[in-house]
């Protein structure tokens, strides 16, 4: 079995790239997608990228760093060239944590979906609001809307939103990222919106170092445990863990063409 790891992150957790990439291939783990939140930390995942087959990455802002990254929005032009870049973010809007505003987020945000359409990338969308909230979603959406309208490809990464607004986000053909957080016991909401979701329009992702799926919950997640989320998800929708396997790395070859074949 093969699987494409469509979301992961650089960090201290990783003493050795080549180490960390040799375990997640034995797992069957033959693509990952490293994603940036800054221009610095895109940089990095470049070389990182350049250094490791089967890497790949995305550069882009976090609305986390929204305020402080706004004035580098011009140098990730830098990037356009890159072989490796497979698509723009992690980007988006999160109103859990407000660490930027919501004016300069939404601002970031639609800028790197305009660098998105120019570069014919897929974006890599962050989105987050408290639970007695789905400003942020709505906010995302009326972005969202403009931009596949425009021909413009996405995944919202470790959707937590609720079963309307994912219809709404699938009729503008978007793809949804399933985590480590489907085998989260009280995470419910995970596993009836994966249920209900087109097997087509899903894909799989670790959020490493976060997020780490049951039995390893509480330590560093790694692409390595990839499979556990791939179980789960096989369980939820009721089919082999080989289909969900073939199903979730044919899509992600089809959302980020410029991964090479596995």
């Amino acid at each position: 079995m093969v699987f494409v790891d469509t979301h992961f992150h650089n960090g201290d957790y990783i003493a050795d790239m080549s180490s960390y990439c040799a375990e997640a291939e034995k797992a069957g783990v033959r693509r990952l997608l490293l994603c940036a939140s800054g221009y610095e930390d895109s940089r990095n995942a470049s070389a990182v990228a350049g250094a490791n087959d089967g890497v790949y990455f995305a550069a882009g802002i976090h609305p986390h760093e929204a305020a402080p990254e706004r004035n580098n929005l011009p140098l990730f032009d830098s990037f356009e060239n890159d072989a490796k870049l497979t698509a723009v973010g992690e980007t988006g809007l999160d109103y859990f944590y407000n660490f930027s505003g919501r004016e300069v987020q939404r601002e970031v945000f639609a800028a790197c979906l305009e660098r998105a359409l120019r570069w014919n990338l897929p974006a890599v969308v962050h989105c987050r609001d408290k639970e007695d909230s789905m400003q942020a979603y709505e906010d995302a959406f009326s972005l969202l809307g403009p931009f596949a309208r425009r021909g413009g490809r996405f995944v919202l990464h470790c959707y937590a939103g609720d079963l309307e607004f994912a219809g709404k986000f699938l009729e503008l053909g978007g793809y949804f990222g399933i985590g480590g957080m489907i085998t989260f016991a009280r995470a419910d909401n995970i596993r009836r919106i994966a249920a209900s979701l087109p097997l087509s329009n899903l894909l799989l992702e670790t959020d490493a170092p976060y997020l780490a799926p049951r039995p390893h919950r509480g330590k560093n997640n790694s692409s390595a445990y990839l499979p556990l989320v791939a179980r789960k998800l096989a369980e939820v929708k009721g089919i082999s863990l080989e289909e969900c396997a073939r199903a979730t790395t044919r899509n992600a070859l089809a959302l980020f063409s410029k991964m090479q074949e596995v």
